[in-house]
């Protein structure tokens, strides 16, 4: 694995290695939203459970559970729900298969067309729905599942079109974005112990700022505004605090929504395609915040805008190469970003500083992120060769002299990037030569 130039071992973060065999095995892992357990799902067909005594445990003295749930085929993607009641598996032939956690119960939910890599979504306002698709090979069927009854019920959303996107706005609505430039809300209910589905409103997201379309007016699916070029809705995010759903697209811009609206209440062009979004959380140790929505574009570049101040505020945040995945902290402190090239950046959200940068390593299959209830752990899955396959994770660190390693109260910050820190001048000179390589290389 790659070296963190900014040296992790006493800086804010650290990295911490927990192997789980010694063969070609994990692909996805997902921390519990609340208790200090992490789910690895391996390639064998197994889900297996690390525990740590409470959250302050460090990492390393976490333990495997003896309980393991087993599908039988290789398990790609692995999602909690909301309370963490049930998890979530993603296995190669296209089934979703849900473990009861801690009991024994357990559902599978077949999705209809072909087969490859399923993406797991459970509704954030409803803890026994999810929703799955599969962006690799067959993106035109969603599945619906609700694991409420003993005998799991299914519907499926079926388009012409490539789904490229979901995202629940609530309970029983779910925004599908597509490959044709619009995104459709569909409405989901349970009647004589069965799941349907409609949809309710249609929006496309690729016209002019002041331009909409309402439900019904028939759009032929290669139809376009832009000399021949379909754009795709690729990124929907929705904020449960403001009610409010955002939707970013190839067409480089991004939108936000009021709910049921056909017009955006806000637009911001972007200088290449939207891959990835996420609002603000609340950051519970400030009296004020701002409300920002991170956006991760084709190009690599992270754009932070603060779509409610004056002037339409935004920032921009450079260093990935072609983007893969956005995250934030639960508690909103920090911001990860990864790229196809398994290069991995943390950033605070206060200072917009970079305060963890992982080289990429060159091995095949980006980094599958996932935060910790805590927040002071983000957890990654990383090839590490032919034959192995381990979990990284990066924690909270003693505040510490970077150059020395010796920890003191008389510690000062750097004052060109605040993000690491110096108990003299002297040890300041000697790690200039590491420290320089990511020093405010990222503002």
């Amino acid at each position: 694995m790659a070296e963190a130039v900014n040296s992790p071992k006493c800086g804010l973060f650290k990295d911490v290695k927990f192997s789980i065999t010694n063969k070609l095995d994990v692909r996805s892992a997902g921390f519990h939203p609340v208790e200090p357990v992490l789910a690895c799902g391996l390639v064998s067909g197994e889900l297996v459970f690390i525990r740590g005594t409470d959250h302050s445990t460090p990492f390393e003295n976490w333990e495997m559970e003896p309980k393991k749930y087993r599908y039988g085929r290789i398990i790609l993607s692995v999602q909690w729900n909301a309370d963490g009641s049930k998890v979530a598996a993603g296995s190669d032939d296209g089934t979703v298969i849900v473990w009861s956690y801690p009991g024994d119960g357990k559902q599978e939910f077949h999705r209809k067309g072909l087969s490859n890599f399923p993406l797991i979504v459970w509704n954030p306002f409803n803890r026994d729905v999810l929703a799955s698709y599969n962006n690799a090979v067959d993106t035109t069927h969603v599945m619906i599942g609700d694991s409420a009854t003993e005998t799991p019920l299914t519907y499926t959303i079926k388009s012409t079109l490539n789904c490229e996107t979901v995202a629940w706005m609530s309970h029983n609505q779910l925004a599908c974005g597509y490959d044709d430039g619009t995104f459709e809300v569909h409405e989901i209910e349970s009647r004589n112990k069965q799941l349907k589905g409609k949809m309710v409103q249609k929006n496309r997201h690729d016209l002019g700022d002041h331009e909409h379309v309402c439900i019904t007016v028939t759009i032929p699916q290669n139809f376009n505004l832009q000399g021949g070029i379909r754009s795709a809705v690729t990124s929907i995010a929705m904020n449960k605090e403001l009610n409010l759903l955002a939707s970013g697209g190839s067409d480089n811009r991004l939108k936000i929504w009021f709910l049921g609206s056909n017009d955006p209440t806000r637009v911001l062009d972007l200088d290449s395609a939207c891959k990835s979004l996420a609002w603000s959380s609340d950051i519970k140790d400030e009296k004020t915040r701002k409300t920002f929505i991170a956006c991760g574009l084709e190009n690599g570049n992270v754009v932070i805008w603060y779509p409610f101040e004056r002037g339409n505020q935004t920032r921009k945040l450079t260093g990935n190469d072609q983007f893969h995945q956005l995250f934030l902290s639960p508690d909103g402190r920090y911001l990860a970003s990864t790229d196809y090239f398994k290069k991995l950046i943390i950033w605070s959200t206060k200072s917009w500083k970079s305060i963890y940068v992982l080289p990429p390593s060159g091995f095949m299959y980006p980094y599958m992120m996932t935060w910790d209830a805590a927040s002071s752990r983000l957890g990654i899955s990383e090839r590490k060769g032919q034959r192995q396959f381990k979990v990284i994770e990066f924690v909270e660190a003693e505040k510490c002299c970077a150059g020395c390693k010796k920890t003191s109260p008389d510690l000062k910050l750097c004052a060109r990037c605040n993000s690491v820190l110096y108990c003299s001048k002297e040890c300041q000179c000697s790690h200039w030569p590491q420290h320089k390589l990511v020093c405010n290389k990222h503002e």
